[in-house]
């Protein structure tokens, strides 16, 4: 098919996993005097988009202590991080913060109005924001901006991050009048590891969709045509509904959730791009995956591991364009809304329902769930690696 331009405000409790104790040995209490690494900085927003945000050290075990001068007063809600800069978006601004090298996030560095800009048709109080996102190299945030009423304009603004927090407007685009006048909603982009595309969801009220994004040299996003070849479904062919793009960290890959005659479960369907951003499958009918707890998805920092989740956890080994393999699962029945990892091999997994946040330790052979801690009204998670 061919498609158009298109993370105690109040904490209830904050417990960590328990431990067995022993009388130490000589040998673990030369060990106990020496500090474990950090691993990570992990970060909790909680009671909403302007709540406050609690920090955490996770250790080389995956075991969790809390930063001194938690919790952190943040305007708006939490989108990403590198070691040295916090990033929010507020109502009309987005805002920089700077992080200390034992985790604290420090005062205030920058912030722009990103309804001063261009490509925006129109402002508070008609707008309706929908997030933003932060690219692999921690350079650039892109914003989603859609208006409500009868203008149904939405637009995708990029801002370049400068090395002192501070951001430049870089440019936008918008999807085009045919798309606004047809009522589609469209998501956040998922970014490819090298930065070259990027695709989103798009629903129409009936069947969801891709847009699809060249990053251009400038960094700025740009809405582009693009091709999608689909696997077979017979009778469905033409009635599929596509949703949840999640472009892989590593390589040219991106995996859709296919739902043909818009029935569940979800199909897995594992995609090659292309150097013009042509996305396509050789997967089947009889070889793909299907997943029955999958309302979002994530990939591992290295891509080899592709995880599913919302009822429960599924991992499944990623194996470029050829079809996904289901390896691990975890958390059944449990309700996940965001998965994170750090770069030493630890999946955080936050559910809202359960106010629990789980530390898993991913090997090659196994997923062990290493800790965790409740924390009341979790709304959402941003983890950096040290």
């Amino acid at each position: 098919m061919t498609h158009a331009v298109r993370g105690l405000g109040l904490v209830v409790s904050l417990v960590l996993a328990s431990t067995l104790y022993a009388i130490p040995t000589a040998a673990q209490e030369k060990a106990a005097s020496i500090p474990p690494s950090t691993a990570a900085y992990v970060y909790i927003q909680i009671q909403g988009p302007e709540g406050s945000v609690y920090g955490f050290r996770a250790s080389s075990s995956g075991h969790l202590s809390t930063i001194p001068g938690s919790p952190f007063k943040l305007a708006g809600e939490i989108i990403g991080s590198t070691p040295t800069k916090f990033f929010t978006l507020g109502e009309d601004l987005i805002h920089s913060y700077g992080i200390t090298s034992d985790g604290a996030i420090e005062s205030q560095l920058s912030q722009i109005p990103f309804f001063d800009y261009s490509g925006h048709a129109c402002g508070p109080p008609d707008s309706v924001q929908n997030g933003a996102v932060l690219d692999h190299t921690g350079k650039y945030i892109y914003v989603l901006l859609e208006c409500a009423g009868e203008d149904l304009s939405a637009e995708y603004q990029s801002f370049l991050i400068n090395s002192d927090g501070a951001f430049s407007y870089d440019g936008d685009t918008s999807l085009p009048a045919s798309w606004r006048d047809d009522g589609y909603a469209p998501d956040l982009p998922s970014i490819l590891g090298n930065e070259s595309f990027a695709y989103a969801e798009v629903d129409d009220g009936h069947l969801s969709g891709l847009n699809g994004f060249r990053r251009t040299s400038a960094g700025t996003l740009e809405l582009m045509q693009f091709t999608e070849s689909d696997p077979t479904f017979g009778a469905c062919d033409g009635q599929v509904d596509v949703r949840g793009p999640n472009a892989s960290p590593v390589g040219n890959y991106v995996v859709l959730q296919i739902y043909p005659c818009d029935s569940s479960p979800a199909y897995l369907g594992s995609y090659a791009v292309a150097s013009n951003g042509n996305i396509s499958s050789t997967n089947t009918l009889s070889n793909m995956p299907t997943s029955s707890i999958v309302s979002r998805s994530t990939f591992s920092p290295s891509g080899d591991l592709f995880v599913a989740y919302g009822n429960g956890i599924e991992i499944y080994k990623f194996n470029g364009a050829a079809p996904l393999t289901l390896w691990q699962t975890a958390l059944n029945g449990g309700s996940i809304d965001q998965i994170a990892w750090d770069g030493s091999s630890h999946m955080y997994a936050l559910s809202r329902y359960y106010n629990e946040l789980y530390v898993f330790t991913v090997t090659s052979t196994s997923v062990t769930e290493t800790s965790s801690i409740s924390i009341g009204s979790p709304y959402g998670m941003v983890v950096v690696s040290k």
